[in-house]
């Protein structure tokens, strides 16, 4: 059974569908209002004010646009979130119907664990609204906003159907915040060649407090992201010359920016693609079809990698190279004007750094001392580090700039890296 109890109006012609709509919301506890004329559902909306309406598409006399569009030219049932039901399972149908202001879309036939999970989901966000009487204090929720018939730009209604929406689906629930994050990391690159759902994106994590730059393809991605040395990466799929997928292997072969997070979100989502995106190195791949809510708590799952670094306004923090690598580690530092040591060890071989408010002042790695005892340390892809806060003892800047020490430290072992490639491929066996 639902935890809670909500007032459902379901909109479906088809009788055998509108029975079952109503048996398995009944059995979870939900008041099912139903009706099979969508002119006679529209007045019931108005007068039942629903928490939820499911609607059909298709219906004769009045379709569930037409439903949707009286529902919402109406003050009073127009902040009702609708989902659509239907049969259609073309993608560009989902888009028609998120981009009309639909919160979810169901195709038939669905499953019971579907529908009630779908249907959990939306009602979790507002079931702290006024109205709802579950013997709980009430709150102050964020206000789900009122859904709007999409209206394209001049330049874009003469295209054909995007393949991409402009943006993801909305959500009713309560979407969450990135405030214990450290400001550093919340740096993010956008690689998208659809300049609406660029900016849809922008808008949504500049509202989470990142710092957003954007690219319209792979190759401008990649000059971006060496440029800015963003925390987190976000890229489509198919895009024109430099795609996501080949984006992706250029990131992870470039050793300065190889350990950013990288997630594809993307309107092409087959199984093949998933696995390919993943396998390629990617943290994570995402339909575009994902809502708002989810998108931003799949974005704080691979931040949390990051959990261990929160320290770093304290006494010291600590953390894996293998998975924040050695030019991240150094970021941290650099990006937080940190005054400390940072030592690494990896076996037997040990590291340590000198930072004075985030700039280099002492390197020793490997027997090695300053620039090549730092260019050492970029070197590593496994191990343990510290950083403790204190007077880190005598020292010039080293490299004048920490920026520029870190890139000649990676171009350096870029370069090592293709001379050993040439050399690897001669003693593989014919």
């Amino acid at each position: 059974m639902a935890d809670l109890a909500a007032k459902i109006l379901v909109i479906e012609d088809d009788e055998e569908t509108r029975a079952l709509l109503e048996g398995i919301l009944g059995f979870e506890g939900h008041t099912v209002v139903s009706s099979a004329d969508p002119t006679r559902a529209v007045a019931l909306a108005r007068a039942e004010q629903p928490d939820l309406i499911l609607s059909d598409i298709t219906m004769p006399t009045m379709d569930g646009y037409a439903v949707l569009k009286a529902l919402q030219a109406d003050p009073a049932t127009s902040a009702l979130p609708v989902v659509f039901l239907s049969g259609h399972k073309d993608f560009s149908e989902r888009v028609r119907a998120f981009r009309f202001g639909v919160i979810d879309y169901i195709s038939k036939p669905f499953t019971r664990e579907t529908l009630v999970r779908k249907v959990a989901r939306i009602l979790e966000g507002r079931h702290r609204r006024p109205g709802w009487s579950d013997g709980a204090p009430e709150e102050a929720p964020a206000p789900a906003p009122a859904p709007v018939p999409f209206q394209a730009p001049p330049e874009m209604a003469s295209e054909a159907e995007a393949s991409d929406p402009p943006s993801l689906p909305r959500t009713a629930a309560r979407l969450p915040t990135f405030d214990s994050f450290p400001e550093a990391f919340r740096n993010v690159l956008v690689v998208d060649d659809n300049a609406f759902f660029r900016r849809f994106l922008r808008d949504l994590l500049q509202g989470q407090g990142f710092t957003v730059h954007e690219a319209a393809d792979g190759e401008d991605g990649l000059r971006v992201a060496l440029e800015k040395h963003p925390w987190l990466i976000l890229t489509d799929v198919r895009m024109p010359g430099t795609d996501g997928f080949q984006f992706c292997r250029n990131v992870r072969a470039h050793s300065l920016i190889r350990q950013t997070p990288l997630l594809f979100l993307s309107g092409w989502d087959e199984h093949k693609q998933r696995y390919h995106g993943l396998k390629l190195g990617a943290d994570d791949f995402l339909s575009k079809e994902t809502s708002v809510r989810e998108l931003l708590i799949r974005i704080q799952l691979v931040m949390k990698r990051y959990a261990d670094l929160e320290q770093h306004k304290g006494a010291g923090m600590q953390g894996e190279i293998g998975i924040l690598g050695v030019p991240g580690a150094l970021q941290v530092c650099h990006l937080s004007r940190l005054s400390g040591v940072l030592e690494a060890e990896n076996g037997t071989r040990l590291a340590t750094i000198r930072f004075r408010d985030g700039e280099v002042v002492g390197a020793e790695c490997d027997d090695l001392s300053g620039e090549y005892g730092f260019f050492a340390f970029i070197a590593w892809e496994a191990g343990n580090f510290r950083f403790t806060s204190g007077d880190p003892g005598d020292g010039e800047v080293i490299g004048e700039k920490f920026d520029r020490l870190l890139l000649e430290g990676c171009r350096r072992l870029d370069e090592a890296n293709r001379e050993q490639q040439p050399e690897a491929a001669e003693g593989a066996p014919s």
